[in-house]
């Protein structure tokens, strides 16, 4: 697995709901990107891409560990 991707990453219950906002709507992104640019992306990749994403935004400590939770989780 890649770098970005935090494995043992801790969900804030308070964070859920937004943390899965943000995910879906990344994986929205993601989705969006693979099917312009017709590729294929399998489960690890969507992951690791989600987590790069992540990695880049600017969200405090908090909702970062808690994107990575239900990240893990797809």
């Amino acid at each position: 697995m890649g770098k970005s991707l935090k494995t043992d990453a801790k969900i804030t219950p308070e964070r859920v709901d937004e943390a899965l906002a943000i995910r879906n709507n990344l994986i929205i992104e993601l989705l969006v990107n693979v099917l312009d640019e017709k590729l294929v992306i399998e489960r690890h990749i969507l992951r690791e891409r989600l987590a790069n994403l992540i990695e880049l935004a600017n969200y405090d400590d908090e909702l970062t560990e808690t994107l990575h939770g239900v990240i893990n989780k797809l």
